[in-house]
């Protein structure tokens, strides 16, 4: 931090008695008076000049210290010199009074020496002009405030004028007509002119600390800050802003009576939006050597694998699926601004016990602008946005955004989601797919941005996941929701005597190091160093390394596809959708839908950018293929090959036409008794000879009573709902 922020300066060659002078001169040197004169023939729309900090600088640095040290008696002093020379006669502004003119100095340029997070905003930096980044939590509405007030004399109903810069409406203390007779009897009561009165826009919003600046564990802290005039209702709830403005300090109240303590809040001067869609790292040139080494490695995809949770075993695939997640594919944006989104969306499902929260914590440390958030205590307002009233906004409707829309142009873990609600996980779809969030309530019609990559992890209603059921009867999830996640894993505990004992002695290795660490740090010691077998759970790339190296590729490579790509990608999507001989009942089903021909696209741009290569290859494209494959064969495939209604259903094309006969047998069952509902040992049976195997039958009658297309209204019968 700079000294501006420990202590105060001594300025020697400045005199605080002469600001307006040095306004004065600054604005004769720099020429803003032309700016001031082209502003003042544009106003009221055109009410803020903005001013260049390093041309203050420039002019005199004691004169720039005492802007940063004393920043709202400073601005006052500019604001009142504009005001005088946009009120001269042969202006067409002006008036009687002065103050009604609304001008702005906004602040510009500021050095990043007086940038400041906001946890350690102390009572030193009252008063002072900062720079503090963060992300828009919450957003009240745009409302009037009463800015220069004007009051009738009840006497001699002269008009008054009181500039108001406090929370309460400022009365005059006296009349200012010198004839009024009230000076010599008693103070005279003054009636508000609402009419006569100038008012201003303002806005209260909520600021919260970025994710990635904060240490593990630590609660996000955030400000309110306040926004007023032309720059009010310009950022929503998700935008990433800098706002340059003085800290204010407001005397608390409990009861009526004034407290001793007082709360802070942020004056903006002046708004900056991040522009860019990665966070800020500063990379330096060496290691900006480094990572183009890096990615010259020919096996660079699995040492970026390697790096992400070492400490677990196996699960290679899913790592690397992961890895490249991270680096996302490319978000496009067409010329008739349709978007198609870039960010890979992945859901781990599967047993205790199978590492997917440890994976998701890891994912949210390590990725740009991560985010955690845990199902079971998430609701559809926690994820996406929500209109609330609350003391924040005075009573009136403010906008907060949620963990999807703070992660904005970054990626957020979402742990059990199996136990949201189902309205709750339906407000996700759109942010999913088209990666915004539409709020409509309480008059409030907004729409928010959450371009973001969501890794989910889920747990099957039963505990254990069932191979022998779909997935669709173990998650319950709709299947809007289902359909948007470009890869599925499933995560099976099984005994394997061999892979059960390398684990055991993974684990076992893992928690040996640990202790080794322990003790050398309570012992104060060198760490030891590594045995070729303990260098294992060391990752080839260390965190910092490895969100640098994301960062570096997100900001400077956009791949494109190849020929050979475009060729491969294409006859393999034909090739899948029409398989030989594929028919039911003389009827085609659909293997795949042009949504996994997108996801093998995004996982090929992601693997080129693992590589810092401009051009997506045959190779990328192989890859990407291979998960896509590899995820369809384990949730989508039967003996007939790959079905999609099996992963979005839960119903294959084979299983429609089972449970239509079945239908059928129903139908001529309730027609031989008259309309009562057969037993299912008769459907069962009469199945059977009709060919189709007593088991198929049974587990078809089980699957259609949980889709709800057949119900049991009495024991041991079986009806179409």
């Amino acid at each position: 931090m700079s000294d501006l922020e420990n202590e105060d300066i001594l300025i020697s060659g400045f005199d605080p008695s002469q600001i307006r002078t040095a306004w004065e001169h600054f604005f004769q040197k720099y020429g803003y008076f032309n700016v001031i004169t082209e502003m003042s023939s544009h106003y009221p729309e055109v009410r803020s000049l903005y001013v260049s900090y390093e041309d203050i600088d420039e002019f005199s640095s004691d004169f720039s210290l005492y802007l940063i040290q004393n920043a709202e008696e400073t601005i006052d002093w500019g604001v009142s010199v504009i005001r005088d020379y946009i009120s001269t006669p042969n202006m067409s502004i002006g008036g009687k009074n002065k103050n009604s003119i609304i001008v702005n100095i906004r602040i510009i340029d500021l050095p990043e020496n007086i940038k400041i997070d906001i946890r350690n905003l102390r009572s030193i930096n009252v008063g002072r002009l900062l720079s503090i980044t963060g992300i828009v939590r919450k957003t009240a509405e745009v409302a009037p405030r009463l800015y220069n007030a004007a009051f009738m004399c009840s006497f001699c109903g002269y008009v008054s004028f009181v500039l108001q810069q406090k929370g309460r409406v400022e009365m005059p203390e006296r009349c200012e007509n010198n004839e009024c007779g009230a000076l010599e009897k008693n103070k005279p009561r003054f009636t508000l002119r609402l009419e006569e009165s100038k008012f201003i826009d303002t806005q209260k919003i909520e600021i919260q600390e970025e994710p990635e600046n904060i240490n593990g564990g630590a609660q996000p802290l955030r400000l309110t800050a306040i926004i007023e005039d032309d720059i009010a209702g310009k950022i929503f709830p998700g935008d990433r802003v800098t706002l340059d403005g003085i800290i204010k300090a407001e005397q608390k109240m409990l009861a009526g009576n004034l407290l001793t303590e007082f709360s802070t809040h942020l004056y903006v001067l002046n708004i900056r939006k991040a522009t860019k869609e990665v966070d800020d790292v500063v990379i330096t040139p060496d290691e900006e050597k480094e990572i183009l080494d890096m990615a010259k490695d020919p096996k660079i995809l699995d040492k970026l694998a390697g790096s992400i949770a070492p400490t677990i075993f196996g699960l290679e695939n899913i790592k690397k699926t992961l890895a490249l997640q991270m680096f996302g594919g490319v978000r496009k944006t067409m010329k008739d601004g349709t978007t198609i989104r870039g960010d890979i969306h992945i859901m781990m499902v599967g047993d205790p016990g199978t590492a997917k929260s440890q994976l998701l914590r890891y994912m949210s440390e390590v990725s740009p602008r991560g985010i955690l958030a845990i199902g079971k205590g998430s609701s559809a307002a926690g994820l996406t946005a929500a209109a609330v009233r609350d003391d924040f906004g005075e009573g009136r409707w403010t906008l907060e955004a949620g963990a999807l829309v703070l992660a904005d142009n970054g990626f957020v873990a979402i742990d059990e989601l199996d136990k949201m609600d189902v309205k709750d996980t339906a407000a996700m779809h759109e942010a999913m797919e088209q990666q915004t969030v539409t709020i409509s309530k309480a008059g409030i019609i907004a729409t928010l941005k959450s371009r973001c990559s969501v890794l989910a992890a889920a747990n099957p209603d039963k505990g254990r996941y069932d191979e022998s059921s779909e997935l669709m009867e173990q998650v319950k999830f709709p299947a809007p929701l289902i359909s948007r996640f470009d890869v599925i894993f499933k995560m099976i505990d099984r005994p394997d005597e061999k892979r059960d004992s390398d684990l055991a002695t993974h684990v076992l290795n893992a928690h040996r190091l640990g202790e080794i660490y322990r003790s050398y740090e309570l012992k104060n010691e060198e760490e030891p160093v590594l045995t070729e077998e303990e260098k294992v759970y060391e990752p080839p790339f260390s965190k910092e390394m490895l969100r640098k190296y994301v960062t570096y590729s997100k900001s400077h490579v956009i791949p494109k596809l190849t020929p050979d790509a475009i060729e491969y990608l294409r006859e393999e999507y034909v090739r899948t959708r029409n398989p030989p001989g594929r028919k039911i009942d003389g009827r085609p089903s659909v293997p795949i839908t042009a949504r996994q021909l997108e996801s093998t696209i995004r996982l090929a741009e992601a693997s080129a950018r693992a590589r810092l290569s401009t051009a997506v290859s045959l190779d990328d494209a192989i890859i990407a293929k291979t998960i896509v494959d590899s995820f369809l064969k384990e949730l989508s495939s039967d003996k007939n090959g790959y079905d999609i209604d099996i992963l979005e259903t839960g119903i294959s094309a084979a299983r429609r036409t089972s449970i239509d006969e079945l239908l059928y047998i129903i139908r001529d069952l309730k027609a031989m008794k008259k309309g009562a509902a057969p037993l299912e040992k008769d459907v069962v049976e009469e199945a059977v000879t009709r060919g189709m195997k007593k088991e198929d039958a049974e587990k078809t009658i089980r699957m259609a009573i949980s889709s709800t297309i057949l119900y049991r209204p009495m024991d041991k019968c079986i009806d179409e709902v």
